[in-house]
């Protein structure tokens, strides 16, 4: 009886652990929302990952000589993932056709506050050659056609 019972909890147990392996689907990697940019990353020829960066503390990164783009997986449980995916598909534009950054030359206004406090994550966490390309990323982060801007310039210039 003894012997019944536990083969049978273990007939259970390994049924239940089959069935959520078998019925699970494997989300899509990317919020559905993100996809638009994400393509157009890739039709630019850019591999765009959904993994933690190769840069310890970064969000995102964007390696434009191999062109590949690290988006972090938390950024969505923070709130972020849009804005870091834009921010790195800027710099996918910016490095096409030469795989080295180079502003587009965007005219993004910011809001005073936030341009002060872009200014601070400028001077605390950036070499003061990189100010303009990142400048330009930050401001379009924020920019409501972001998606539509970063799009035409990755077909514009990533031919």
């Amino acid at each position: 009886m003894r012997r019944a019972l536990c083969c049978s909890a273990l007939s259970l147990l390994s049924g239940l652990l089959l069935v959520p392996l078998a019925s699970a689907k494997t989300p899509p990697p990317w919020p559905a929302d993100l996809l638009p940019l994400v393509k157009a990353l890739q039709k630019a020829g850019y591999q765009v990952r959904f993994e933690k960066p190769p840069i310890q503390g970064a969000y995102g990164a964007t390696n434009a000589r191999k062109k590949i783009i690290w988006v972090d997986p938390i950024t969505i449980d923070l709130g972020i993932g849009r804005q870091t995916l834009i921010h790195e598909a800027v710099h996918g534009a910016q490095g096409c056709p030469a795989g080295k950054l180079q502003t587009i030359g965007w005219k993004n206004e910011m809001v005073k506050s936030v341009d002060r406090e872009v200014a601070g994550i400028l001077y605390r966490n950036y070499s003061h050659a990189k100010f303009d390309v990142e400048r330009e990323a930050f401001a379009m982060q924020g920019h409501p056609k972001a998606f539509e801007l970063i799009s035409a310039a990755l077909k514009q210039r990533c031919r």
